[in-house]
């Protein structure tokens, strides 16, 4: 199985925002009280800004979408801090009837090579705890649990 990570084309818009429904409906699930269920994840000026900022590569197997990455690189200067230039990871997706093909891993490889050619110092995501086997592929990968955010209704 050959996979090809690329940035997307306009045209792929529609087909990685099927993707991103998959995803985003767990997250629904997940949290109700935070997720609503839409049609359009991106919207397609995010998604043209994203090319043209290189903040999102896709997963091709052939010639099938079978996945996407999206980040953003920020300079954290901090005077108490030490100087960080990191990648965030904003959102990953595979196809769910791919997974366990190694598409994820590929993907967080491709970005965080993508991350040292542009002088990024750490990789950075959020996963939500329900999400175990997403949790598993991070870790596997070498993401290390550096903090825990809380979180409650009122």
């Amino acid at each position: 199985m050959n996979i090809t990570i690329e940035l997307p084309k306009l045209d792929d818009f529609k087909e990685v925002n099927k993707l991103a429904k998959q995803v985003h409906e767990l997250h629904v699930n997940w949290r109700p009280d935070l997720f609503l269920s839409v049609d359009e994840v991106i919207i397609k000026d995010c998604f043209e800004e994203m090319i043209q900022a290189k903040e999102i590569f896709i997963a091709r197997i052939q010639d099938e979408i079978v996945g996407y990455i999206t980040f953003n690189i920020k300079e954290k200067n901090n005077p108490s801090m030490r100087y960080r230039k990191q990648l965030q990871i904003e959102a990953i997706c595979v196809d769910e009837k791919n997974r366990g093909k190694g598409i994820g891993i590929a993907l967080l490889e491709y970005t965080k090579k993508h991350g040292k050619e542009n002088d990024c110092t750490d990789m950075y995501l959020t996963v939500n705890e329900e999400n175990k086997k997403a949790i598993k592929v991070y870790e596997e990968f070498g993401f290390k649990v550096k903090s825990i955010a809380y979180s409650m209704q009122i």
